[in-house]
């Protein structure tokens, strides 16, 4: 849904139960293990308000020179507390846009500003340190649709850990990439917008 806001022409996505995925990028000391948690996270402040800054951008999350993490979010926060947040504002000056109820700001097609609690699942995108089994089951059982099952079955080897690593690695990225695929385009429609008539974001 787009809308005029004095000179800016914003939009509106409405998320409903949609999962996104996204990196973060942050500096960790090594101590720090494999599993995070979102409510360890203190937002920023920057050009586009007070939140958790994430890039669909992978090469652009190396380039940083932080640890990269990967953020299982969705917009709808109700099951988190936060009731009456489900929608996402697509703006280049949305910087009120917690003021206003939303969940997260998309202010570039690979760019974007989320409330913390939206965070389900956050996990290094790459981790050499100890094997940690209970940690990597944490991380599976919170996921929306996790590529492994760490189930009685499942052989719990230093080979088997490599395998988990590469795949939950794998599986992040091509989450992001979904997700670049999903909001890229609606920004695009929002962009080609911003002068023109109005059109629905679906």
């Amino acid at each position: 849904i787009l809308a005029q806001v004095g000179a800016r022409v914003e939009a509106m996505l409405r998320c409903r139960d949609v999962t996104f995925h996204a990196y973060y990028c942050v500096q960790l000391f090594d101590s720090i293990g494999f599993e995070l948690y979102a409510k360890d996270l203190q937002e920023v402040k920057g050009p586009h308000g007070l939140g958790i800054y994430c890039t669909l951008d992978l090469q652009r999350a190396q380039d940083m020179g932080k640890t990269v993490l990967l953020a299982e979010f969705k917009a709808n926060t109700a099951e988190r507390g936060v009731p009456g947040i489900s929608d996402l504002l697509f703006s280049s000056g949305g910087g009120n846009w917690r003021e206003r109820g939303y969940a997260g700001v998309v202010y570039s097609p690979t760019e974007l500003c989320i409330r913390v609690e939206c965070i389900r699942v956050l996990y290094r995108r790459e981790w050499p340190g100890a094997i940690s089994w209970p940690a990597l089951k944490r991380i599976v059982d919170a996921m929306q649709d996790p590529p492994l099952a760490l189930d009685s079955d499942f052989a719990q080897s230093d080979t088997a850990w490599a395998k988990a690593m590469e795949r939950l690695k794998s599986y992040g990225d091509s989450q992001v990439s979904s997700t670049k695929e999903q909001l890229g385009p609606a920004w695009q429609t929002h962009a080609d917008s911003a002068g023109g008539p109005s059109c629905a974001i679906s």
